[in-house]
């Protein structure tokens, strides 16, 4: 596997994501930005966002959505205010979206009922009071999906099947959307070291998992086992990734050691799937 790094000593790297336009975007949580990186000359552009981003998602309109966790866990140097919640970045600006109750959100992505699908593990010290909740875009009403989490994570959708990111468990569960109602679906993936972050999909359905005290990721096959682990030539703590690239074939890691921005490329078993599941 080579690996490229695409930015580095931008702060405490999370959320990348490929965007429908042939963007990559980051977050810098410790400075309050989402980041531009290209895949070819570095760092773009930067949007100042305030609080603590998390995670980041695109909708099917093309607008990009963050998980702002308000800088509960850890405060950043940006001087914007934010709340946690979550916010919509589009038109040149930043719309703080409200989410009552919120703690402190960390990831999220478009659901197949076209909902903001978001997971909200509360500040370190209450992640046994998670949730993993939707919003919906036209009414700005959320709904809690699923309450009292082990510190829920990442997440990603395949059609109507959740991935879901248990760091303090060490596992991965597995659920399935009627539209209605999640229920379990399967066993759970289990890391054999260390907890999930960020998650990853590939079109032929493993599942990809960022493992930072693993220092490594941990990759599934579509029936659960754990396929491969692929491990870093040097500390890179990853703590989230996405497939990139105009074939969705370069495997983005954000790797918080030196701030870093990587690109793995390798002859992968499937180009990657976004994180989407939506049909509206």
């Amino acid at each position: 596997m080579t690996v490229t790094t695409l930015a580095a000593g931008i702060g405490f790297t999370e959320g990348p994501l490929w965007t429908s336009d042939g963007r990559l975007l980051v977050v810098a949580l410790s400075r309050g930005t989402v980041v531009e990186v290209g895949l070819a000359d570095g760092v773009r552009s930067h949007v100042d966002v305030g609080g603590g981003p998390n995670g980041l998602a695109e909708d099917d309109r093309g607008a990009v959505w963050v998980a702002q966790n308000g800088g509960a866990l850890r405060p950043s140097t940006s001087e914007r205010p934010a709340e946690p919640g979550l916010q919509r970045l589009g038109g040149g600006g930043v719309r703080d979206v409200m989410v009552p109750g919120a703690q402190a959100p960390n990831d999220l992505v478009l659901g197949p009922d076209g909902r903001i699908w978001f997971t909200d593990p509360g500040p370190p010290g209450a992640t046994a009071h998670g949730r993993v909740c939707a919003l919906d875009r036209a009414t700005g009403a959320v709904e809690v999906v699923l309450d009292d989490v082990d510190f829920p994570n990442g997440l990603a959708f395949a059609d109507d099947e959740l991935y879901l990111a248990h760091t303090s468990l060490g596992v991965i569960s597995r659920h399935h959307w009627d539209g209605s109602l999640l229920t379990q679906a399967g066993d759970p993936l289990v890391l054999p070291e260390g907890g999930p972050d960020g998650l990853a999909l590939d079109v032929e359905g493993r599942v990809y998992a960022a493992a930072p005290e693993a220092d490594a990721i941990v990759v599934f096959t579509p029936d659960g086992a754990v396929e491969e682990t692929i491990g870093f030539a040097e500390p890179a703590f990853p703590t989230n990734l996405c497939f990139a690239g105009p074939d969705l074939d370069v495997l983005v890691v954000t790797a918080v050691k030196g701030g870093r921005v990587l690109a793995c490329e390798r002859e992968w078993a499937a180009p990657g799937r976004p994180l989407t599941g939506c049909r509206t």
